[in-house]
């Protein structure tokens, strides 16, 4: 949900991204609210993004869901953003890049500083507009708390020296 609201945020300022329907100056006016009522209309960024973009459809099953879990199992090394440091030391072990000479300059700059983070206002937990993202994005909530455990499962890929 936090990613969700960060998006649309995101969307509203963005003018360095202007490419693939980034940046969009029609939200900067806009309430949450609102946009969740467009979204109601459309088939919207935020319902079940993360299904969509693994299993490209609009329609979704329980079914589908233990397929998206499974493609996210075989195919992919998960990263958390509430465990920033810990998920790119990951990606560097894995990939090779630790010993990378900018590795140190790059880690300061994106991830402790975070120099593209994204200020808003939260949406508090519980809110009919939390309740109405949930709804949205049931699937990907649900697929979500899988990744959360797989992220946990992956660990031992990388030793007890990488445990946060």
């Amino acid at each position: 949900i936090e990613r969700a609201v960060s998006l649309f945020y995101y969307h509203q300022v963005a003018e360095w991204e202007k490419a693939g329907h980034v940046y969009q100056p029609e939200l900067a006016g806009m309430t949450i609210e609102e946009w969740l009522l467009r979204q109601r209309r459309d088939e919207g960024d935020v319902k079940n993004f993360l299904m969509k973009a693994l299993l490209n459809k609009n329609q979704f099953t329980s079914k589908d869901l233990e397929k998206a879990k499974e493609i996210i199992r075989t195919k992919f090394l998960v990263g958390l953003s509430s465990k920033m440091e810990e998920s790119v030391d990951r990606f560097d072990t894995y990939f090779g890049w630790a010993d990378n000479e900018k590795r140190p300059v790059c880690q300061e700059e994106a991830i402790k500083s975070g120099f593209n983070r994204n200020s808003h206002p939260p949406v508090e937990e519980g809110s009919e507009t939390w309740n109405v993202l949930a709804d949205y994005m049931s699937y990907d909530l649900q697929l979500y708390d899988y990744i959360v455990q797989l992220y946990e499962e992956q660990r031992e890929l990388f030793g007890a020296t990488m445990v946060g």
